[in-house]
């Protein structure tokens, strides 16, 4: 089956579940979908290997039940972040939402060159989005899905009149037009950069890191305030901003970039020992490193 056709036929069966689930009151979809995700990743095992690898490495001292129970906690929070972003009502889903170091991102815009939000893959990452753009005016770097159906379906959810989404391939030009027009542009620093990237430590490993944040911060003189979303015990999300990285005492060269691409990541790396089970354990962080160890040897 070409690729085109299955696409298609993929997100056709998406729509028609999608469409069904919208009959039913929020409170459902979330209880039924929170619970697929878990049957989906425990069960049937989706990315359930890469997860448990990828935490038995990170937590080594931790048994496999402790592992098993940070595993389920996480694919139940994917569930409700899905659950959320298709299916709830998003003015009470803002009613909910709280923020923590506002102050921090305000300081940091105050100066006038746009503010670089550092950010990575935890609590409701889309809807924290959306709730900046209410009030602030927003750029999202994000990478486009293979299939094009389920890309143009997400952009429509996302869309907003002051967040202007920037494909990552051809991101650099616009995110410096933006920045001079005092935009936030949020960056998610928690990705595999492949051969991309630069090696820095990433909670003990090697690990291929985008350094375009550091390096356009430099250039432009643009602070970097870390920030991330994240979920409460009773399920409600909230922000959290920290105080900016000032970029003046960095400069072009390969190391100052290395620095400050790491100190930024420490940033994110600490939000993940706090919150693991908010964390996108799926994700192969560590995988180019791996790949061109082994090749070495």
């Amino acid at each position: 089956m070409k690729k085109s056709k299955k696409s298609k036929l993929e997100f056709i069966l998406f729509l028609f579940f999608y469409r069904i689930f919208r009959l039913f009151p929020y409170g459902v979809n979330r209880f039924v979908i929170t619970r697929l995700f878990i049957f989906a990743g425990m069960v049937i095992g989706i990315r359930k290997q890469v997860a448990e690898r990828n935490l038995h490495m990170v937590f080594p001292e931790k048994s496999r039940k402790e592992i098993a129970k940070i595993m389920r906690e996480m694919y139940r929070h994917l569930g409700l972040t899905a659950a959320e972003t298709y299916f709830a009502d998003i003015n009470d889903q803002y009613d909910q939402f709280e923020v923590e170091g506002g102050e921090h991102l305000e300081k940091a815009l105050a100066l006038g060159r746009g503010v670089i939000l550092a950010s990575g893959h935890f609590g409701n990452w889309e809807l924290a989005g959306r709730y900046i753009a209410r009030t602030n005016k927003l750029s999202v770097i994000y990478k486009k899905l293979r299939n094009r159906y389920f890309d143009e379906f997400n952009n429509r959810i996302r869309n907003d009149e002051n967040c202007v989404l920037i494909e990552k391939k051809r991101a650099l030009r616009k995110i410096l037009k933006l920045l001079t027009q005092e935009y936030i542009v949020t960056i998610m620093l928690d990705q595999n950069a492949r051969k991309k990237g630069i090696i820095i430590d990433f909670m003990g490993y090697p690990a291929s890191t985008y350094n375009g944040t550091a390096k356009i911060a430099i250039k432009t003189g643009t602070p970097i305030v870390p920030g991330v979303a994240l979920r409460k015990e009773n399920g409600s999300n909230y922000l959290k901003f920290e105080p900016m990285i000032e970029v003046e005492q960095f400069d072009n060269s390969e190391n100052s970039v290395k620095e400050l691409t790491q100190i930024v990541s420490k940033k994110i790396e600490n939000y993940v020992f706090k919150y693991p089970e908010q964390w996108f354990w799926v994700h192969r962080r560590w995988r180019y490193y791996q790949k061109t160890q082994a090749k070495d040897k």
